[in-house]
């Protein structure tokens, strides 16, 4: 999978898979905050009480951040539902993306074993159902230059996909602007060759 961007549902998809009398439905959900992974958790286990477990795993940004991410067994033995979901999201390249799978006990056990293969196969195949779009990060770039360089960065800049966050004019121009996390380097490589020296650029 790519570093350079990764998946996002583009709308919530439901799936079915059953195994020895044991039916998993799954829902992949969009999101991008932890206080809405919570709440569609919740939403879950509100709207069907009686089923015997509300198992999830959520991702509110990239796939490999290291915060806003989160996952729940729900009742079942320990690391046999709520990890295996986490790991095919983040094998998959899904990110901000909520899953939950409620499963209604078949009264057929699966052992610890069975479980993780349940568990993980059935979010696998409502991946496979999902539609995405792909998810380019960005970052931000601190620019400063004098007043004799403006056309000069004008010209770099519109060579890029560029969003400009704010802009600021003392003694210098200082602009803060949003790109593209893969054309970053490029970008710096061409401050350096056109900006003769006074065009400053640093990461926020």
């Amino acid at each position: 999978m790519s570093d350079s961007f990764y998946l996002k549902p583009i709308a919530t998809t439901e799936s079915l898979y059953e195994i020895k009398k044991s039916r998993f439905y799954v829902s992949i959900t969009p999101l991008s905050t932890v206080v809405a992974a919570r709440a569609c958790i919740q939403q879950a286990k509100a709207t069907t009480p009686s089923a015997n477990h509300h198992c999830s795993a959520f991702i509110t940004s990239t796939p490999h951040a290291e915060d806003g991410f989160g996952y729940s067994d729900d009742g079942e033995p320990s690391g046999t539902a709520g990890k295996p979901m986490f790991n095919v999201l983040q094998g998959n390249n899904v990110g901000e993306a909520c899953v939950i799978v409620t499963r209604f006990f078949g009264g057929i056990k699966l052992g610890t074993g069975g479980l993780v293969r349940a568990y993980s196969t059935s979010v696998k195949e409502a991946i496979t159902q999902a539609k995405f779009e792909e998810v380019h990060p960005r970052v931000t770039v601190e620019l400063t230059y004098p007043y004799t360089l403006s056309s000069t960065v004008d010209t770099i800049l519109h060579s890029f996909d560029t969003q400009i966050i704010d802009s600021q004019y003392a003694e210098s121009v200082t602009l803060k602007i949003s790109i593209t996390a893969t054309v970053v380097n490029e970008l710096t490589q061409q401050v350096q060759e056109r900006g003769r020296g006074l065009l400053l650029i640093e990461m926020l």
